[in-house]
């Protein structure tokens, strides 16, 4: 295949859906040679704050001087973003040439598959098992992994060399899939954790906190906190974030103090990857002051609270869920108090919209609702219904058919000192077909 060929192919692909189980990533990394036994990982599971931390300890581990592996799931702006790595000289995505060869690879051993009346894998599987062949090629010396559905049975969780488990806060998301309570949501992410391994966690919620904490015991694996008595906010605006943790001063240049949070889980986890690090790459990872200081202030991830434009004032946030609405209405108080609001919303029909509109609605004066371009996108009519019911009269609501329509409706209610804020699912920020850290064409 060349590379339209190969993106034409995954795009087919795309119509599999979710389905959970490791059967079949299992037997399609058999068929590549098992490629993900010849990686090292850090892998990562939770609701919401994976790509923020994985994007922390990428930069820190990069900044060390490791060729860094990474998948991401969505992606924002363009597909090669999927399959990236960084080093000390930044972030890479994969090249259309590599991305093209291993697609052919894979598919073959897919096509093989379906030939012996296997079940195919889904599009997550493929290009979850495609990274492992890319990380391998580029010689990765540690994977920063990133769970998709869940944890226990989604695709990432074949991975055996774990020198560390990450588990972010965890939220109700998924509910159908990963259950109804938050204890059920918090055993699928645990069920990452490895034997006899290490387990770093933020839990806001005791609730779930006490299940990551007994699987940990379970498997026998050291598990360490977050110590939100050790974390001092010392300024914050919407060029960063400056911070103390454990008597250490941090800079972040990612906006909102829900980053401080990703930047410190980080942070925790570098300070014990020594303590099982030489088991898989032969070596005790240890980060010197200065590698952590950089490594954060270097990080970036794009479509979390990013600002796009200073004037007009726009920002872009991958709010999906409840939890993710609730951290945005944290940034609006602390970072933009006092403006007048525009919000364009695109949210996905499985997600709780209602609870995020009931948690966002007293912060904006004009709303523009669009519909995501994918079979789980919300229409814009009926999104727009939630808004009036939970909203004044006085809230002006309009609907979109585009992402684009949706800009220039909210730039024609603009006046300076306001500030547009476009969330829901990330999936619609590419629609917008400018680049991350660019002013939109409008």
């Amino acid at each position: 295949m060349n590379y339209e060929e190969a993106r034409k192919y995954l795009t087919e692909r795309n119509q599999s859906g979710m389905k959970p189980g490791l059967s079949r990533m299992k037997e399609l990394c058999r068929r590549l040679g098992n490629p993900e036994k010849e990686l090292s990982f850090i892998h990562i599971a939770g609701t919401n704050g994976k790509g923020s931390t994985a994007a922390f300890l990428s930069s820190m581990l990069a900044i060390h001087g490791f060729v860094v592996g990474r998948y991401v799931s969505p992606v924002v702006f363009q597909y090669e973003e999927c399959i990236q790595y960084e080093d000390i000289k930044g972030v890479h995505y994969i090249d259309k040439e590599l991305l093209a060869e291993i697609v052919t690879k894979t598919a073959e051993a897919v096509k093989a598959m379906q030939q012996e009346e296997m079940e195919a894998p889904t599009i997550f599987e493929i290009e979850t098992a495609m990274s492992f062949l890319a990380f391998l090629y580029w010689k990765c010396s540690v994977v920063v992994l990133e769970a998709g559905l869940g944890g226990r049975e989604d695709a990432t969780n074949v991975v055996e060399n774990v020198i560390a488990s990450v588990i972010t806060p965890v939220g109700m998301d998924h509910t159908s899939v990963l259950g109804h309570t938050l204890e059920k949501i918090a055993a699928e992410k645990a069920g990452i954790i490895k034997d006899n391994s290490l387990v770093i966690t933020n839990q806001p919620e005791q609730k779930a906190l006490s299940v990551i904490e007994e699987e940990a015991k379970e498997r026998h694996s050291k598990m360490y906190t977050v110590s939100k008595g050790n974390l001092i906010i010392i300024s914050a605006g919407l060029g960063g974030t400056v911070f103390s943790y454990k008597g250490k001063n941090y800079r972040i240049d990612m906006p909102g103090l829900y980053q401080v949070e990703n930047a410190v889980l980080a942070l925790e986890a570098c300070d014990h990857l020594a303590e099982n690090s030489q088991r898989f790459i032969g070596e005790k990872i240890f980060l010197t002051i200065e590698e952590k200081m950089v490594g954060l202030r270097n990080a970036f991830w794009g479509g979390r609270f990013e600002v796009i434009s200073s004037e007009p004032l726009i920002i872009l946030d991958g709010a999906h869920n409840p939890a993710g609405a609730g951290v945005l209405a944290e940034s609006i108080e602390e970072l933009l108090p006092g403006r007048t609001l525009h919000g364009i919303m695109g949210v996905f029909a499985d997600k709780d919209y209602k609870l995020m509109v009931e948690i966002l609605s007293p912060y904006f004066s004009h709303i523009v609702t669009i519909t995501p371009s994918s079979p789980r996108g919300l229409a814009k009519e009926k999104l727009a219904d939630v808004w009036k019911e939970c909203r004044c009269p006085l809230c002006q609501i309009e609907r979109a058919d585009s992402p684009m329509e949706a800009l220039r409706k909210s730039l024609n209610n603009y006046e300076q000192g306001d500030a547009i804020i476009l969330f829901g699912s990330l999936s619609f920020f590419k629609e917008l077909n400018w680049k991350s850290r660019s002013v939109p064409n409008v």
